[in-house]
């Protein structure tokens, strides 16, 4: 064929030397026309020949080739990543593009062909994938159901216990409504959940699955919002993990401790009835008193109970061992202070029985043996440079005049020794002539449940008519 009659010159293809990346151009004959200077530089020599598939690793070529061919014989397009091999720096990624070129004057078609270096953008493709791979794989082997749920609701993706628990194909594409998923029962603290989490907010709520043929599993579910630079919520992270072996506990533990209840209150019944049987006079003076500190004991012990052992709050304490006053403490007793404070068990214990003793004596002796006299109860916490204490209060007025008695007995020693055994406390009990004054005082974090105080916070301040005394 004359030269006039070629379609591309050896002039037209020399324009491809300008071309950053590598080019060739070739026939359906497999002859090679023409590579361009970028081409003919890398490798070897025989690079720039027919022969430069040779240079590509035998796993790529195999998966490329036929391919290649295929569009090559139907007249198309053609792409792939490849590695091919360099003489000092090893294998690259490249990528292949085959495009068909105008038909020449001869009727032959012709196909160029060109190589652009990826191999630094390739090998972050790879070390993404990989990642991704294992963070993939760390989340299917947490034994958390582990969830990103859209802001509108709909399962984006879930992990491998997650779809075991709730029935989902791993392959399933997800892209499901998240709620449908849970048990009716679990929608309405689900939907509040999701709505606080839209809004940027940690949420939780506890929820029920059960699958055919298999007992309930109970799941705490906590979800976390994901923000973007903009503070906006792209989607929600949902750990659920599966509390069925604490709940079990909890019950367990509930009726044990109700059992213990029980069995306390019979054991003090009993020790009362022996008491009466035991005494030669069971109606003398000081087994009636016997009798009132065993019940303080099992109102004390009973409060601690239906609080699961968590401690219980002043009030309570208050109302519990005042109890034996009746109808006048609304009048007579005059509380102030914090509300919501929760004392710890132990504070519990030694405080209610002091405060019962004072009431028993108030009335048998003090401010509430007449008709005009009050109790005045006030608590605090205190700020100190040393650390926050607690102080509590009692504080008699208008009864008759008080004298110190002539001994001591057991009652000084739970009201004034008993407490001290909490470790910082000290304790003053003094006979004013106006009346009995009682004082407690130690480290907030030997009296106050801290985190359980903090949770009724803000409360309500306790008020019935005194002034404060702190």
């Amino acid at each position: 064929m004359s030269q006039e009659k070629k379609a591309f010159s050896e002039d037209r293809y020399s324009s491809l030397d300008l071309v950053p990346d590598m080019v060739c151009v070739c026939g359906d004959d497999g002859r090679h026309e023409y590579f361009n200077r970028v081409w003919r530089e890398y490798g070897a020599a025989d690079f720039a020949s027919s022969r430069w598939m040779e240079w590509v690793l035998p796993a790529d070529q195999r998966q490329f080739d036929p391919a290649m061919r295929e569009a090559m014989l139907a007249g198309g397009a053609f792409e792939a990543d490849l590695r091919i091999l360099h003489p000092v720096d090893g294998a690259r990624w490249f990528l292949l593009r085959v495009c068909p070129l105008p038909d020449g004057l001869d009727g032959g078609r012709r196909w160029l062909l060109s190589l652009t270096d990826i191999h630094a953008r390739k090998r972050r493709e790879l070390a993404l994938l990989r990642d991704s791979r294992l963070q993939r794989e760390m989340l299917d082997i947490s034994v958390d159901c582990i969830k990103l749920v859209r802001p509108d609701g709909t399962l984006a993706r879930m992990n491998r216990a997650g779809c075991v628990a709730l029935n989902v194909g791993e392959d399933s594409g997800f892209g499901m409504d998240w709620l449908h998923l849970l048990p009716r029962e679990a929608h309405q603290a689900g939907r509040q959940a999701l709505l606080k989490a839209k809004q940027g907010e940690n949420a939780r709520f506890l929820g029920i699955s059960q699958l055919p043929g298999q007992d309930p599993r109970h799941w705490d579910n906590m979800l976390t919002p994901l923000k973007n630079a903009d503070e906006d919520v792209e989607a929600i992270l949902c750990v659920s993990r599966d509390v069925t072996v604490q709940r079990a506990s909890e019950r367990r533990i509930a009726l044990l401790l109700h059992e213990l209840a029980h069995r306390s209150k019979n054991m003090l019944a009993v020790v009362q009835a022996l008491v009466r049987r035991t005494v030669p006079d069971p109606q003398a003076p000081f087994v009636a008193i016997l009798g009132q500190r065993i019940a303080a004991i099992a109102r004390n012990q009973e409060l601690l109970i239906n609080g699961q052992w968590s401690g219980i709050t002043i009030e309570k304490l208050l109302a519990s061992q005042t109890a034996v006053i009746g109808d006048v403490n609304q009048k007579r007793l005059l509380l102030h202070g914090v509300g919501g404070l929760r004392l710890l068990p132990e504070t519990a214990e030694r405080l209610g029985l002091a405060i019962f003793e004072l009431t028993t004596n108030a009335i048998k002796y003090g401010a509430l043996s007449n008709d005009t006299g009050t109790v005045a109860i006030d608590w605090a916490v205190l700020e100190r440079n040393d650390g926050d204490r607690f102080r509590l209060v009692w504080q008699e007025s208008g009864g008759p005049r008080v004298k110190a008695p002539v001994r001591q007995g057991f009652g000084t020693a739970v009201i004034e020794r008993n407490p001290r055994a909490v470790i910082g406390a000290a304790v003053t009990y003094r006979y004013e002539p106006e009346g009995v004054s009682w004082a407690f005082e130690a480290p907030k974090s030997r009296v106050l449940d801290e985190k359980a105080s903090a949770a009724a916070a803000p409360a309500a301040a306790v008020e019935t008519g005194a002034a404060p005394l702190l």
